[in-house]
């Protein structure tokens, strides 16, 4: 019994990590030089053009360092489509469970997400991203590297 039990549960995890795969579209991270982030310098990413026109969820992951001593990070996410600007959106992503300042916190993790932004992509078209930062500390110490995460 405890064999049918521990085979179960193994195929329905091998299902689950084979259906989380299937709705990964594309993901990118970029690193950060010295881990500091510039308001001057934009973080861009190219998405594959699709072959059949795809309703995403366009995803911000941050990855940061002990040296960021900020609950949470505001930027803005520009979308273009074929070099022409479809959206520009400000986002705060916090970095700490309750969302106050870290002051004797112990950070969840080092890698924290943006809420999803719905994102129709067309057939055959070149997709960009470009995000920067709004903070007025600047430059940003302890952001490692910034990513996007686009899911089906």
């Amino acid at each position: 019994m405890k064999k049918v039990i521990l085979s179960l549960l193994a195929v329905l995890l091998a299902v689950f990590l084979h259906s989380c795969q299937d709705s990964l579209y594309y993901t990118s991270y970029q690193d950060l030089p010295q881990s500091r982030w510039d308001n001057n310098d934009t973080i861009s990413f190219s998405i594959p053009p699709t072959e059949t026109d795809l309703d995403v969820a366009l995803t911000l992951g941050i990855r940061s360092t002990h040296d960021y001593q900020y609950s949470d990070l505001v930027a803005r996410i520009e979308v273009l489509c074929d070099g022409t600007p479809l959206s520009s959106v400000p986002l705060t992503i916090n970095l700490y469970a309750d969302g106050q300042h870290p002051d004797g916190l112990t950070r969840l993790i080092d890698e924290s997400y943006s809420r999803p932004q719905a994102l129709h992509l067309q057939a055959n078209h070149q997709y960009a991203v470009h995000i920067t930062h709004l903070m007025s500390l600047n430059p940003i110490p302890g952001i490692s590297s910034l990513g996007i995460i686009v899911e089906k």
